[in-house]
């Protein structure tokens, strides 16, 4: 838990949001009832799947001496009621304002330090780990919170903690909590992955923003957002932080346009992307910062930097494009800071890869195999593109589709798949209540050549066939899990480290 610096009065807290209420202190707010005690005050709100306040009496029973609770009424904002030794205090649009509450209370952690937040259908995760590692490097005290979960940067013997609920973005108390511990830990930089499902729903309302990227635009949470044009809409919501400063955007990405045209006036644009030399001129009236004369080789990829802040040549152990995208966002956002030109070169020349994420592991007698999260049509796309690029021989994937999520998406990933792979093997990824036979038909009937396809839904199994069958000059693609421990099978969560069953393949397979 936070320090007790933060202990202090419900009345003066609430007094902030015109709201009288007793003289009671508390150590600090949650939403979860299991966690209550006397000293933390539970909020009750009505969330997307339940209603805390069906879990007032449960509150009550642990102790609860406050409780704040969503009233439907407007006339009701601000009443007291007393059960037992609890006040409850009823709030009216408690939801949208709670971030603002949990900001209050944590004294506004976000605006002691620099904060730099992600949103994007893919490498939000990639970009926020590699400036996050990059700003280390350059000597400021860094931390992140994301899909890989939140932790002060401690470079490879970093614990990540996860984010309750598995979340990406952690609820607005949470994403408070953290950045006030972060604070409180001397940390002067956090970048922050910015969810679509964050941004609808408020966690990140009143978190200052110094920079805020747009990664791209894909299919993805449509089972949420009902519309790519709601997705888009949701995604575009990040320009409404407060504190926001500048605006870092893929020149690629057709979206980044509309950002472009809905952006504040006074708000600093820098533009990403991989251009061609002779497109350099049309792109770099604005700041910049593009890739030139792009290879790929079987130890990463090479570049030119063509940016407002200088010309280099960058060597990186990464593989794929889309990394290299990454890479100059997170760049961009260290040169917007203010971090001097040769020191982001000299430092960026060190990166280490994200784990998860394009990460290879090396094979001395059997194909390699990289393993990464691509969970969508066009991550995957991507990912297998990039191996192409990487390896003169055969390429394998090994994926899957979740069960009880977007039915549409399976069709798409097949066609991604094959298009990308010379040979599939289709398999479990996080089925849910769905038969993972099932789940696999879908898939297979969205292949126009199904005969490159096998099914074998246990994913270790599924590697194993890959790298019996396969070259050793061949890859092969673990895509979907990346750097998750588990596996959500029925209603069963089990564990599953891809990462730790393919490294125990590499020995194995190296005897």
């Amino acid at each position: 838990m936070v320090v007790s610096a933060f202990i202090q009065s419900i009345r003066a807290l609430l007094a902030k949001f015109n709201v009288d209420a007793p003289d009671i202190r508390i150590e600090g707010l949650t939403l979860d009832s299991r966690e209550v005690n006397t000293r933390l005050a539970f909020v009750a709100l009505k969330g997307h799947q339940r209603d805390g306040r069906d879990f007032i009496p449960q509150a009550i029973s642990l102790g609860a001496r406050v409780i704040l609770a969503q009233t439907d009424d407007s006339c009701g904002h601000g009443q007291l009621e007393m059960r037992d030794h609890t006040v409850i205090i009823y709030l009216y649009e408690l939801p949208k304002m709670l971030s603002a509450l949990a900001a209050a209370f944590y004294d506004y952690p976000a605006t002691k330090m620099t904060t730099v937040a992600v949103t994007g259908t893919n490498g939000k995760t990639s970009t926020v780990q590699m400036l996050t590692q990059l700003k280390d490097e350059l000597g400021t005290r860094s931390a992140s919170i994301g899909t890989l979960g939140s932790s002060i940067y401690d470079g490879t013997h970093t614990q990540w903690q996860a984010t309750p609920a598995a979340n990406t973005t952690p609820d607005p108390i949470r994403v408070q909590y953290l950045l006030a511990d972060f604070v409180q830990s001397q940390v002067r930089h956090t970048a922050f992955e910015a969810s679509s499902h964050a941004l609808v729903q408020g966690r990140l309302a009143q978190v200052n923003t110094d920079i805020a990227v747009f990664t791209n635009l894909t299919r993805d949470h449509l089972d949420y957002h009902g519309s790519m044009e709601e997705y888009a809409r949701a995604k575009r919501l990040l320009m409404t932080q407060p504190g926001l400063s500048t605006l870092v955007l893929n020149a690629n990405d057709p979206e980044s346009q509309r950002w472009a045209a809905n952006a504040p006036s006074d708000i600093d644009i820098v533009w990403v992307g991989v251009a061609q030399q002779h497109e350099l001129q049309k792109l770099t009236q604005d700041r910049h910062c593009f890739a030139t004369k792009v290879n790929y080789h079987d130890a990463g990829c090479g570049f030119t930097l063509q940016s407002s802040w200088g010309q280099a040549q960058v060597n990186i152990p990464l593989f794929g494009a889309f990394n290299v995208f990454n890479l100059l966002s997170a760049m961009a956002c260290l040169l917007a800071e203010n971090e001097r030109f040769e020191d982001v070169i000299q430092a960026v020349n060190r990166i280490s890869p994200v784990a998860g994420r394009m990460e290879v592991f090396q094979f001395s007698h059997a194909a390699n195999v990289i393993v990464d999260y691509a969970h969508t049509p066009d991550a995957l796309e991507k990912v297998l593109s990039s191996a192409r690029a990487h390896t003169h021989g055969k390429v394998w994937c090994v994926f899957g589709c979740g069960g009880d999520r977007d039915k549409g998406k399976r069709p798409l990933m097949a066609s991604a798949a094959e298009s990308g792979a010379d040979f599939l093997v289709i398999t479990t990824d996080n089925s849910r209540s769905e038969a993972a036979e099932d789940i696999a038909k879908d898939i297979m009937a969205g292949l126009s050549n199904p005969a490159i396809a096998i099914s074998e839904p246990d994913r270790e199994r599924a590697i194993r066939y890959c790298l019996d069958n396969a070259s050793p000059e061949d890859i092969v693609i673990a895509a979907g899990k990346g750097h998750e421990d588990y596996q959500i099978i029925g209603t069963q969560q089990t564990d599953y480290n891809e990462r730790a069953v393919v490294a125990r393949l590499q020995q194995e397979y190296s005897k």
